[in-house]
């Protein structure tokens, strides 16, 4: 994908739609450099250690959005989405599970908008970068991803991740993914989400090894209703 200008980053914090009101986000993964070295070393020598994320965000101070982020303050383990180019299928998506650490709800001098600040710390699960097949829309009827993506294999030592964000909920709805060798007549199930009839998130994930390449979501929506959600996937 080439470069590209800011202009149309998503930002799904649980079961909310924040990124109308927030100007700036930045993602930080990092992995610590733990010290090994030992006598008869000519040069200093480091071992990966534990994995870091970050999220640093910042906007304008709504009411409305306000409320979501005061109440979320120090809550573990909401998943958070950022779609760094825009919510097309197929377009990159980066998400984990994040405490709220801080929050300042208004920022800024006289004569300016009011604004604020939050950051956001990683809750025990690492960073996934993966890409949308459930764009952010109102759906009424059951059905499927429109594009079944070739993201590749799961080997023995990685995971295939799905992040579902419902930001308007009428009725039930349930989720899976599935997999398959090359085409729809021999499908798996690889992750079911847990039924939803209300707004929330959810992430989840199934343990390689798996051969399959091909990768699609399926939902079902009954009792009439009516859901605004993303679902996104990850190899890692």
């Amino acid at each position: 994908m080439a470069t590209f200008v800011q202009t149309n980053v998503g930002l799904y914090w649980g079961g909310y739609s924040l990124a109308s009101t927030f100007n700036a986000i930045g993602l930080s993964m990092g992995s610590a450099a733990v010290d090994d070295t030992v006598y008869g070393d000519t040069f200093v020598s480091n071992t990966p250690g534990l994995s870091s994320v970050t999220l640093e965000g910042e906007g304008y101070w709504s009411s409305t959005e306000d409320s979501i982020l005061f109440s979320s303050l120090g809550t573990d383990d909401t998943v958070v989405t950022v779609t760094p180019v825009d919510q097309a299928a197929g377009s990159p998506a980066i998400f984990s599970k994040l405490t709220e650490s801080e929050y300042t709800p208004l920022d800024g001098t006289v004569g300016d908008m009011a604004s604020f600040k939050l950051t956001g710390e990683g809750r025990g699960e690492k960073a996934v970068s993966g890409e949308i097949l459930i764009i952010p829309a109102t759906y009424t009827s059951s059905s499927e991803s429109a594009t079944n993506a070739s993201i590749g294999a799961v080997s023995a030592t990685q995971k295939v991740y799905s992040a579902l964000h419902v930001t308007a909920a009428s009725g039930s709805l349930d989720v899976i993914v599935e997999s398959a060798p090359s085409n729809w007549s021999s499908e798996s199930t690889r992750i079911t989400h847990t039924q939803f009839t209300s707004i929330g998130a959810e992430m989840k994930s199934a343990a390689g090894a798996i051969t399959d390449a091909y990768w699609r979501v399926k939902y079902t929506i009954s009792g009439g209703g009516s859901f605004d959600f993303i679902v996104s996937l990850a190899i890692i």
